[in-house]
């Protein structure tokens, strides 16, 4: 820190010479330094003036009677190492300057020079308080440092950062403790490196893209399948680092969320059992109660046709309303439960919907698959994927003003493709009239539930929504076992 330049500095000077000792105080003076003198001529007056006050500068012959500057340097270095220690000596040679120099001292000048003081001590004073200062600004960088480690260490999410090359530089103990690494054989290395996992991979690309755009990445879920088969969910962050303003790295961090996605696939598989569970007792109880009443109406028809024509239109009436509450039993039946897996599994709820969509809102409703089987489906997924179709045609009917929408499901070795596609007036039309907000944020739920994304594309005319999720986590779990085994 800068003292104050109308406070006095306080100088002590070690000098056996009164004379020589005036001139120097004379030159400072002359030149506008302003000092509070503390002269001594002896080892033992010395160490008083360093235990009285620590002075800012001291000046020093080089040979005294007793004592020498040399010592008289040591017992500085000793006691107050950062003031800055000069020798004005009228007998010091080169190679005695070169010896003082390498002892620590800060410069010298010599008594027939003395106009070089006022310059040599100012530059000293300077270089003595940017050093204060530089070991203020370390000291408080590594109290910083030890505050940001204790707390980076103690977080239960993984946290850690890269630089531009994605090489790791700063990692916290939790991914120490996942890995079973120490912390010398992680730095320098890529996370894919010490952590050979394809969704690591697929993370750590995704932050190669963060460092290349400058772009952040929040609460990003991937899902891994461990050896066993087992489902292990992720979610990852990434925040570029900046360097007067150019990305110099970036730092990530990682949190499983395995439990928190299966308690919600728990909750959504309750619904889903209720449903079916409902749909179950619609189509078995009362669809097959209501389908006997139609025989024994048909029966009765029979019987009535024989011996009383005249009420014969009546039972007409009811049989045609009990065949219309047969059907609407059935269609509540298969809303509550549309997969079905015996019967066709996706690909037939899907034609269903396609249908009913036909029939109640009257426009071109259509299904493609690209003639390709599907493979077998976990039956939650394929209600999800079923349900986020069927908000999809349902927005497209009600608030786009579609003509015409198709659903195409496709399958690649590795992924699972649905889009539904419309020709109405467009997401950003809809979403200007206040509507279909929640539809949208319920589909996005659905999706990250099947580990995938979904787009919203407007391709010039009407809407495209894609959803997009990895095949082996919509798979049976014995088959996601089975793979992996």
């Amino acid at each position: 820190m800068k003292k104050d330049a109308a406070a006095k500095l306080r100088f002590v000077l070690l000098e056996d010479d009164p004379n020589d000792a005036e001139l120097i105080q004379l030159e400072l003076a002359r030149n506008g330094v302003a000092v509070e003198w503390r002269h001594v001529m002896s080892e033992k007056d010395f160490r008083n003036a360093l235990q009285a006050a620590p002075p800012d500068l001291v000046l020093a012959d080089y040979t005294l009677p007793g004592f020498d500057g040399l010592e008289a340097l040591r017992i500085l270095q000793h006691s107050a190492p950062d003031v800055p220690f000069i020798f004005v000596s009228g007998s010091l040679g080169e190679e005695r300057a070169i010896e003082a120099l390498k002892s620590g001292a800060t410069d010298y000048v010599l008594k027939d020079r003395l106009q070089r003081l006022p310059a040599v001590v100012r530059r000293a004073l300077a270089e003595a308080s940017d050093r204060r200062e530089r070991r203020l600004a370390e000291g408080q960088l590594e109290e910083q440092r030890l505050l940001l480690t204790t707390l980076i260490n103690s977080l239960p999410e993984i946290i850690y950062a890269t630089d531009t090359e994605g090489r790791l530089t700063v990692v916290n103990r939790a991914l120490l403790d996942t890995l079973k690494l120490k912390r010398e054989a992680v730095i320098d290395k890529r996370l894919s490196e010490v952590w050979p996992d394809e969704t690591l991979i697929e993370i750590e690309s995704h932050g190669a893209q963060t460092i290349r755009t400058g772009r952040a990445v929040n609460d990003q879920e991937r899902a891994s399948i461990a050896p066993d088969g087992s489902v292990r969910w992720l979610t990852y962050t990434h925040v570029p680092l900046r360097d007067h303003g150019t990305v110099s790295g970036l730092v990530g961090s990682i949190r499983e969320v395995t439990a928190q996605k299966e308690l919600e696939q728990e909750i959504l598989e309750i619904s889903n059992r209720e449903q079916r569970r409902l749909g179950s007792d619609l189509h078995d109880g009362l669809g097959q109660e209501l389908t006997g009443l139609s025989l024994l109406l048909k029966g009765l028809e029979v019987q009535l046709s024989r011996e009383a024509p005249q009420y014969l239109s009546q039972v007409t009436k009811i049989s045609d309303l009990l065949a219309r509450a047969i059907q609407s039993t059935r269609s509540l039946a298969r809303g509550l439960a549309p997969v079905n897996l015996e019967r066709g599994g996706l690909s037939e709820a899907l034609k269903h919907l396609v249908a009913r969509c036909t029939d109640m809102y009257s426009l071109q409703c259509s299904f493609t698959n690209g003639g390709v089987k599907l493979p077998d489906l976990e039956e939650g997924a394929a209600t999800h994927l079923y349900r986020i179709a069927q908000e999809a045609s349902t927005n497209a009917a009600r608030y786009a003003r579609a003509t015409s929408i198709n659903i195409d499901l496709r399958t690649t070795a590795r992924k699972l493709q649905l889009s539904v596609a419309d020709d109405g007036i467009g997401l950003s039309a809809g979403l200007a009239q206040g509507r279909p907000g929640m539809g949208l944020k319920i589909m996005e739920y659905r999706a990250r539930m099947l580990g995938g994304t979904i787009n919203f594309e407007e391709p010039g005319t009407g809407t495209r929504i894609v959803l997009s999720a990895p095949l082996h986590l919509l798979r049976p779990s014995k088959e996601k076992v089975s793979r992996a085994m």
